[in-house]
This record gives structure tokens, sequence and C-alpha cells, in this order.
């Protein structure tokens, strides 16, 4: 309670008074995309556009831009240290994630556990690093957040090791029918090459063994959590049945999107659906930080009508207490995290939003929909998303947009 009062005060000192406008009517000038830079008065429109969210996502275009990656450390720190928001869930795996808040709570710190676990974007550049080095001095400071991962793919190394072993573990004092004999070892046998990536699919007749079995996993564990179950048995979040449930569906949704070639893609689904139960289950009332690449974050995408973007999954479920925050530029070069080489941003359309923004005098600006002609003109907006190069709108996709004149590349620091 006193964290929520503390967190209520801290909002009411960003935001306006009740006769002031709601929204930003203008593009706002940001002065600097420094985390060091403490001066939070050009944040007071931002604040004012999350108003009383409780979930904000913090997106960006490619993995691989300093700029972005600098300016959303820089909002993190105004959202934690102003905002009371203490809940920090990251585009990695659910599993690894969760690991790793366990050896957090045990006193180690988060960049030094964090390569091999954490996307590698994140942890292994220098400006990724910066956010999991203001992570560990919160924590250090006393000031900790809760730690989270959303995705369902599971690629990390603590995953590969320990997910099956550890699954099986639990089974066999909560299940211990479904921990043995011919059907788990089948799913085993199918499951283990999906956390090693391995994208071609078994025989068919090994692809329903598994399936099989992974649908009586998530009949038993699933069943066996009540609503608003976490704590295991073992005193951690992650060792009760609600988390061996989302685990097991991850896996399955692994499975789907890996074996189907991404046709029948669960991977999204699956990513908002593990958001939700951590939000809302875990850390049911604490404001939420959701730090992932824009396709995962942003409203109104899919693929099919069943084949939705986590970020669709999480807006159907929060509505308007979810905030989706955008970055956008002008052109500039990124660090393509395929090829780990430089990357040149396509060219703007000259008729994009970001053209019209390129002619101001600020290198940086903040804007919502508020700032937008009105009536609002069908003005595209240029987004480039790796891989999928997804035009978008702000008021429409996400709520806040950054805009960064010149984006240049992150650097591998490890």
């Amino acid at each position: 309670m006193q964290r929520t009062a503390l967190a209520a005060l801290a909002l009411a000192a960003f935001l306006p008074q009740a006769q002031a406008q709601t929204q930003a009517s203008q593009p706002w000038p940001v002065a600097s995309t420094s985390p060091q830079h403490e001066d939070y008065g050009d944040l007071k429109p931002f604040a004012e556009a999350i108003g009383h969210a409780r979930i904000v996502a913090l997106g960006e275009q490619t993995h691989g831009g300093r700029e972005e990656y600098l300016l959303k450390t820089r909002l993190l720190k105004f959202l934690h240290e102003k905002m009371g928001f203490d809940v920090l869930l990251l585009e990695s795996g659910l599993y690894d994630m969760a690991r790793l808040a366990e050896r957090v709570e045990r006193g180690e710190k988060l960049d030094d556990i964090a390569p091999g676990n954490v996307f590698f974007m994140y942890a292994n550049t220098s400006e990724g690093r910066g956010m999991l080095q203001y992570f560990d001095r919160q924590r250090a400071q006393g000031k900790p957040m809760a730690l989270g991962g959303i995705d369902s793919q599971h690629t990390g190394e603590t995953s590969k090791k320990e997910l099956l072993p550890r699954l099986q573990a639990y089974l066999k004092t909560a299940a211990p029918a479904l921990a043995e004999g011919e059907a788990w070892q089948r799913y085993l046998q199918a499951a283990q090459p999906l956390l090693e990536m391995q994208r071609t699919p078994p025989p068919a007749e090994a692809r329903a063994a598994f399936r099989q079995h992974a649908a009586a996993l998530r009949t038993a564990l699933c069943q066996a959590a009540p609503p608003g179950a976490g704590m295991g048995a073992a005193g951690s979040v992650f060792s009760g049945p609600a988390f061996w449930c989302q685990a097991v569906k991850s896996v399955d949704a692994q499975a789907a999107s890996y074996w189907s070639a991404d046709h029948d893609y669960q991977r999204d689904n699956q990513m908002g659906d593990n958001a939700i139960w951590l939000a809302d289950r875990l850390y049911p009332g604490r404001k939420v930080v959701i730090w992932a690449h824009t396709v995962h974050t942003a409203r109104g995408f899919q693929r099919t009508p069943v084949n939705l973007q986590a970020g669709e999954v999480m807006h159907r479920h929060w509505g308007a207490d979810y905030k989706i925050v955008q970055f956008s530029g002008a052109g500039g070069r990124i660090l393509d995290f395929v090829s780990n080489r430089p990357l040149a941003l396509p060219a703007i359309p000259p008729d994009s939003l970001e053209a019209s923004l390129a002619k101001q005098p600020h290198a940086l600006l903040g804007l919502t929909a508020a700032a937008l002609p009105q009536p609002q003109q069908p003005q595209p907006q240029f987004s480039y998303e790796y891989e999928l190069q997804r035009g978008g709108r702000l008021g429409v996709n996400w709520d806040v947009l950054f805009f960064i004149r010149q984006v240049t590349p992150v650097s591998m620091a490890r």
C-alpha cells in the first residue's frame, strides 16, 4: 500500500492539472535520448499520454538501433522512478527468465547472467546492457523491479539444459504417470529439438504422440492451477502448476510454429498469453513495462484471424489499460542482428509522417495522435520492422511515437 501511495504521488507531479488538455496537441521536443539525462520535464506529455494505464509496452523497430535502446532505457527509468512501474517483462523465454529471476533474488546480477539466456541483442550490446545494468542498480539501491520473460520461443541455454528435466521432476510429484513410460519419452524426443531451434518436423506419428502427451500435460497442469495461483510448493512463483502450465503451452506453441513453417504461427498468441499470466496472475495490480519488438507489442496486427500478434492479444485483454510506445526515424543505419553487420534503413516515403517530422527543427520529437491533423488524414507512417516491412499508424497501432531523425547502430560489447 505504501508503494502504491508513493507511486500515485509521483504520478500526480507529472500529470497536468484537471483544466489542462488530456493529450499533447502538437509534437513536443525531447531533450535527450541519454538515460543519464534526469531532467524529466520533456517527458510530461509522455506521462500524460500514459495516464493511469497499468501496462506500457516499449517497442523497437529493428532490435539494432542505438538511439532507440538509449531512449527506451530513459523511459524505463522514468516509468519506474516517477510513475511507479515495478515489473519488467522482456522479449526473452518464459522459462529462461523465470530461472534468472530466481537467481537475481539470490543476489546475482542480471547483467552477469544474461548472456545465453536473455535475447542476445539485449544481453550483448552496450545499449541493451544499459537496461540490464539499470535493473541491477535499482535492486542494489533497494528499489527493485520484478522480472519475467514473455516469449514462448525457448532458445536460451537454461531452457535447453533444464526445462524438460525440471518439468519431469515436477511431474514426478504432481502427476507421476505423466513423467514416465513411452508417452513421456516420445514427448521428450520431440520437444528437445524444439529447444535447440530445430525446425524440421519429425514424422507424423512422432508429432501425433507429442501432441497427445502435450494435451495430457495441459489438462493436468492447467486444471491444477486455481485462479490466482502462482506460488509453488518450493516457495517460488515459478515452481507451481500455473507456471508449468504456461511453460508447456509455450513448448506447444513453438512446435506449432516450427513444424508448420510458421503457417500456424502460434508464437505470438502464446507470448500475449504469457504476458497476461505474468501481469495478472503473478503480479496482480502492479504496473508493468514490456520491453520487446514493436511487431510483438503493437495492437491491430495479425497474420490470420487465428494467428494474432501478441500486442493484439494483450490489447483485447487489457483495452485502454495497455499503452504502446513506438520509435521511428527518417534514416540512418542499424546493426542487423542476423548478419551482425550495419544495415542502412530504407528511404522514407515522401508522403509519410516521418517525412513531415523530418522538416521540423528538432531532431528528437514525441507525439500522440492528438498532434496529427484533424480530421486525421490517411498519412502513412513509415515503420521499418525487420523482415516485416509493415506500416503502422499512430493512434491506431500505438499510442505514443518518439521520432529520432537519424538512427545509428548498436555496438556489440561481448
